[in-house]
């Protein structure tokens, strides 16, 4: 899963990295994103935009936030599909964590991360609640790199994939494949917090 990432750049990285055409961010908190909060997110309106989004979705009547959609059902749950068809976006990040159980009750945070680029793609969609904007992240199950932290991971999404991924029209089969390639991503996986035994991800 993702339950927290690193966002530091300034806005005009993003702007820059993502040829964006239209803008609705001003400022952003920078640092750590934990869920319920507010972020960037990378969407099409007739051209690529950035605007500003809340971490979770909520089920009606529930106060539970759903952070993140699974790639193999999210065509099919009630809460996803219509999002996942129609409303796909992109959530710029520096970095994302993870916990790894070590025996004890001790959990290890590690910094995770595609090696040489200052910003990483992962895909997710959102949806429109209150003239307000929601984002979840999309996983995966874990590649070759994450498999011995986690069991799933965050979909990353190449740069050649960006527009085939933002744009509602992109075949059913390329969007497969797009996920599918998740499990080549070759990541650097940094041991942080080696010695903690008590930080604990903040889970939804």
């Amino acid at each position: 899963m993702c339950g927290r990432f690193m966002l530091d750049s300034d806005i005009e990285d993003l702007i820059r990295e993502y040829k964006i055409l239209k803008r609705q961010v001003d400022n952003y908190e920078k640092g750590d994103i934990y869920p319920s909060q507010n972020a960037p997110i990378v969407m099409y309106d007739n051209g690529r935009a950035l605007k500003t989004a809340k971490w979770g979705f909520t089920l009606s009547g529930e106060s539970k936030l759903i952070i993140n959609a699974r790639s193999e059902s999210i065509a099919e749950k009630p809460m996803f599909k219509n999002s996942f068809h129609n409303t796909r976006c992109i959530i710029p990040v520096n970095l994302f964590y993870e916990w790894k159980n070590e025996g004890n009750k001790k959990k290890v945070k590690h910094e995770i991360y595609l090696p040489g680029r200052n910003i990483t793609s992962l895909g997710g969609i959102f949806k429109i609640a209150d003239n307000k904007l929601f984002f979840v992240i999309m996983t995966t199950e874990a590649n070759s790199y994450m498999n011995g932290i986690h069991s799933r991971m965050p979909l990353i999404i190449e740069d050649y994939a960006l527009d085939y991924w933002l744009d509602n029209k992109t075949s059913n089969n390329t969007i497969e494949e797009i996920i599918k390639s998740n499990s080549s991503h070759e990541l650097k996986i940094d041991r942080v917090n080696e010695a903690n035994s008590f930080e604990q991800m903040k889970l939804f």
